[in-house]
């Protein structure tokens, strides 16, 4: 007994010794550029193990041995320093950002930030810097060319179209392959993002591997784009920056529409191939003597681009905040081609307490749309280059055509648009509001609202006055409305042992529902053009209803580790139920894991001067894909006329067992820097594979269906992302720094439906292959027989899955000569490289972007290589490679002796392009000269420009375009702007 009270005695000696001898610390860490606090800061007493790290509000707590000298301060992105302690009980640090060792913050799904060197996920951010006073209102037209494995193509020219966007291929050959959008933490619809203000965004971080995107679940399955838009900061007076920027808009290339003969070579092509005599051709001229460049007809030239934004940022101790407000119009260069927004944001955040925090970020904007629809097939632009150039859409008085134009028999383009026009407003709503708790040090408490909803109403006319139906108009009025509701709650605490191990749990829930519904409403017999209401037309009354809903309901889970800042790993779970699936497969689990260790920080490479900094990473997880039709699971009866009564009918079969694509995906990357981080390097490898995919199935006519959507089917994606950037030069304000990048994937095809092993996708040129890509299929033209001028197709072998060309046929039968091509619809490789540099107050920013290996079938040229099928319109001058006599060898038969071009491989083309995206030089000036004015504090003038330049072997209009096949395609723009910027 004795022992044992002697035990106590000493350990409370010992431990009261070992208290006394030593000083509590406590205080604040922020940032010396903006004042705002910085959470997970190393604080550990010099010369000791003893450390801690601040809390989400910057504060620090830490013991340290009596007679420390000094606390060691250390953040990744920030100066290291040593802080002397000299017998002080509260030190206040404030911190410098290292130049040389800037490292983004990036949000990576849920909870607070993280800094880019210590995310174990995949990350990409662009910042506002690149993504501002773009003269398109569709942000990712500024990402082309910018993340490595993003693959983003603007397949038309039309101010209202949205660009593509895949990321590391193509994750499903039924559902969707669009990434989830976030905006502020709030999933949105991807129309939704053309009606926000890209200037009022901070940034766009691309979320790529699973350990990044694993805690989104079933919507993640494509990868994530996470925009955050702009906040204020706090202690720091009212800013005001206007911008304003005017420019014009014209083909990106010509080099199509140049390809077409003029009234000289038309007709003396036809005298040549003897459609027509020189004598025909004469009279012909003497009536018709013009020569008209028809896509100057239908496409206007420096159709104006303008924009301006106003915003007012600031912030006091507690309240930041950040409100805008824009306006930004661009005239399409197709006639009834327009779009026109306003925009009004506010974000405002506020910290009530030392633990009570809230904010809200509202965003609303109303818009005009117009659209072009005279494409595929329509001769009233798409296929406008058939008008014969003899032709003109002026009269006599030089004015145009109020209606049809004569012998080219089509309406001219304005006349078409102003007689039978359609409008579309949208009016959409952004929010979200939160509340946040951090009732002890390192926990957050958080509870999110947020609402993505928008109504759209369609207005189409066509006026009696049309000549196309005189006194016999129509009106349609069509309304729309999508709202989705998202509430999110989190908690996370963040924690840190012995000043080695550092902790962050995060738990939450989320809920999404969505409300659909659309109705119309038409009449005809409309007799006065100042009188167009639905109640206005007696005949043919009609109307449409429909109304859809879905509901997400999702729990999940992560864990991140670190320990002495060089050795990382996560761990995220959820769980998702759907109500798109049916009862018994609503649920699904989804999981990751990731790792990654800091090199660099090992005793082994610390004296290696040469390598400035050297990580690894590698994950691993499963997501799901959800993106198809509401109620799809269930069968369905709808109402139908029978017999002159209303009668049930069968309207879809249902599959009960419908349940979630499953994707799994590993990563696998290597990240650094060398001689003084000059050099910056990021290479990943991935490998994705989809099973159970949702995919139409082909199913006998007498089931009453001749398709039902089924989880069957898998495809494999594997590829490559490599990111390098340099500075040439880094001296004083003197900056040169050229960066590139790409991404190569392969898609492979490892199991079909219904033990088949290749299934053609019928008139789409398009089959799927067991062990090959994605493929096109179709006969393969071997040439012209320069012995009698017959077009040759080579005979397929027994496996059309494989090439074959041996045997050739002169008998066109397409669906006996369909095989693999050897060419694959989606691009390998795409990427980017361009330069930034800078010199004392001037900026230059130059970004190329490119895709290699992309195919695309011009069905444009059926129409314009087929003049003895077309014969009495225009083509182009590649017709007059044709068969003449024996022995010439051609690109096309004998005018008499075979049609010129059939649908076959000479339609696939290489559309492999290269695009000067961006070309902007702007200048800001001194302030010292501007601090005379007392009022203004920064301005910046510039030029810049959009696809200045384009590099393609492409025979069509457009290489961008993101299809199988482009029929009337509306080409890209070319763009210049000039602009200001001033700031109060």
């Amino acid at each position: 007994m004795k022992k044992i009270l002697m035990f106590f005695m000493l350990t409370f000696l010992t431990v009261s010794f070992v208290l006394g001898q030593t000083i509590q610390i406590t205080g604040t860490v922020t940032s010396s550029e903006d004042g705002s606090t910085l959470p997970g800061v190393s604080v550990v007493a010099k010369g000791t193990t003893i450390g801690v790290s601040t809390d989400i509000n910057g504060k620090y707590s830490i013991a340290v041995p009596e007679g420390t000298a000094a606390l060691e301060v250390s953040f990744i992105g920030m100066k290291t320093i040593d802080i002397p302690v000299d017998g002080r009980n509260v030190i206040d640090i404030i911190m410098e950002a290292d130049v040389l060792k800037v490292d983004e913050v990036v949000v990576i799904g849920y909870g607070t930030a993280k800094r880019v060197g210590t995310a174990v996920g995949s990350v990409k951010k662009v910042s506002s810097d690149e993504l501002e006073d773009r003269p398109s209102p569709n942000v990712f037209d500024a990402l082309q060319g910018k993340v490595a494995g993003v693959q983003t193509y603007s397949s038309s020219g039309e101010p209202t179209e949205l660009s593509s966007v895949r990321l590391h291929g193509v994750g499903s050959l039924g559902a969707s392959s669009t990434p989830l959008y976030v905006v502020d933490g709030v999933p949105v619809d991807n129309s939704s993002i053309l009606a926000l203000n890209s200037n009022d965004f901070e940034s766009v971080t691309v979320l790529k591997d699973a350990s990044a995107t694993s805690i989104y679940g079933s919507r993640a399955a494509n990868g994530v784009i996470y925009i955050t838009t702009k906040g204020g900061k706090r202690n720091m007076d009212a800013k005001i920056t206007v911008t304003s920027q005017y420019g014009v808009s014209n083909l990106a290339s010509k080099d199509f529409f140049e390809s077409f003969f003029d009234t000289k070579g038309l007709t003396d092509f036809w005298i040549d191939a003897g459609y027509r005599t020189k004598e025909q051709i004469d009279i012909l001229l003497e009536e018709h003597p013009y020569d008209t460049k028809w896509y100057e007809v239908y496409y206007k030239e420096n159709a104006p681009t303008s924009q301006t934004n106003v915003s007012i940022t600031g912030g006091n101790e507690r309240t930041s905040y950040f409100i805008s407000g824009g306006y930004y119009a661009q005239e399409g260069l197709a006639a009834r081609s327009d779009y026109s927004r306003y925009t009004l944001r506010s974000n405002v955040n506020s910290t009530v307490t030392d633990w009570l925090s809230f904010g809200v970020n509202l965003s609303g904007s109303t818009d005009e749309r117009q659209t072009n629809p005279y494409g595929t097939n329509s001769t009233n632009r798409g296929l406008m280059m058939l008008a014969q150039p003899y032709y003109s859409p002026y009269d006599e008085n030089g004015d145009r055509y109020e209606g049809i134009i004569p012998g080219w028999g089509r309406y001219d383009p304005f006349y078409l648009a102003e007689k039978r026009p359609e409008v579309k407003n949208r009016y959409q709503l952004n929010g979200m509001g939160y509340i946040q708790l951090n009732p002890l040090d390192g926990l957050v408490i958080r509870s999110q609202a947020g609402l993505d909803a928008y109504h759209n109403r369609r207005n189409a006319k066509t006026y009696p006055s049309f000549i196309g139906s005189l006194g016999n108009g129509s009106v349609t009025e069509e309304f729309e409305q999508n709202v989705i509701r998202t509430i999110t709650n989190t908690v996370e605490y963040k924690f840190n042992l012995a000043g080695r191990h550092a902790f962050t749990l995060l738990a939450g829930h989320e809920g999404v529902d969505n409300s659909y519904e659309i109705f119309s409403a038409t009449s005809n017999g409309h007799v006065d053009d100042r009188l167009m209401l639905l109640e206005a037309g007696p005949n043919n009354k009609a109307d449409t209803h429909e109304r859809s809903q879905y509901a997400f309901l999702s729990y999940f889970g992560r864990i991140d580790y670190a320990l002495d800042n060089k050795y990382y790993f996560d761990l995220s779970v959820r769980q998702d139920a759907s109500s798109r699936f049916g009862i018994n497969n609503r649920t699904a689990n989804f999981w990751a894991a990731g790792a990654m260790w800091n090199v660099k920080k090992e005793a082994f490479l610390e004296s290696a001067d040469f390598i400035s900094s050297l990580s690894v990473k590698a994950s691993i997880g499963t997501s799901g894909n959800s993106e198809i039709d509401n109620y799809t699971h269930l069968a369905l009866v709808g109402t139908d006329q029978y017999d002159g009564n209303t009668a049930w009918v069968i309207s879809s079969s249902g599959n009960p067992n419908l349940s979630w694509e499953e994707q799994t995906k590993a990563t696998f990357g290597v990240r650094f820097s060398i001689l003084d981080e000059r050099f910056r390097f990021n290479i990943e490898y991935y490998n994705r594979t989809t099973k159970n995919q949702l995919i139409e199935v082909p199913f006998p006519y007498t089931s009453g269906f001749d398709e039902i959507l089924t989880n069957i089917g898998a495809i494999k994606n594997t590829g490559i992302d490599f990111e390098f950037d340099f500075d040439i030069v880094r001296t004083g304000s003197l900056y040169i720094t050229p960066y590139v990048n790409f991404n190569y994937n392969r898609d492979e095809i490892t199991e079909l439906f219904q033990g088949k092993d290749h299934w053609i996708l019928q008139n789409t040129g398009v089959c799927w292959a067991v062990g090959k890509p994605v493929s096109f299929f179709w006969p393969v033209f071997a040439g012209v027989d320069p012995d009698d001028g017959a077009p040759m197709w080579y005979v397929p072998g027994e496996d059309i899955t494989e090439t074959t060309k041996e045997a050739t046929t002169k008998e066109f039968i397409s669906t006996d000569l369909e095989q693999n091509t050897g060419k694959n619809l989606f691009t390998p490789m795409t990427g980017g490289f361009g330069l930034n540099a800078g010199y004392k107050g001037f900026a230059l920013q130059a970004d190329f972007t490119y895709a290699l290996g992309k195919y695309l079938i011009n069905n444009d040229r059926y129409f314009f290589e087929n003049p003895n099928i077309f014969s009495s319109f225009n083509m182009s001058e590649r017709v007059l490679d044709y068969w003449k006599e024996p022995g010439d060898v051609t690109e096309f038969p004998g005018y008499s002796v075979a049609q010129f071009t059939q649908f076959d491989s000479r339609l696939i083309e290489d559309a492999s392009f290269m695009r000067l995206k961006n070309f902007a030089l702007s200048y800001t000036l001194p302030k010292n000269l501007l601090a005379r004015t007392n009022v203004i504090s920064g301005a910046k003038v510039y030029v810049s420009g959009r696809n200045l330049l384009t590099f393609t072997n492409y025979l069509g209009p457009d290489p961008e375009v993101d299809s199988n096949l482009t029929l009337g395609a509306y080409p890209n723009t070319k763009q210049y702007t000039v602009g200001i910027e001033i700031t109060f």
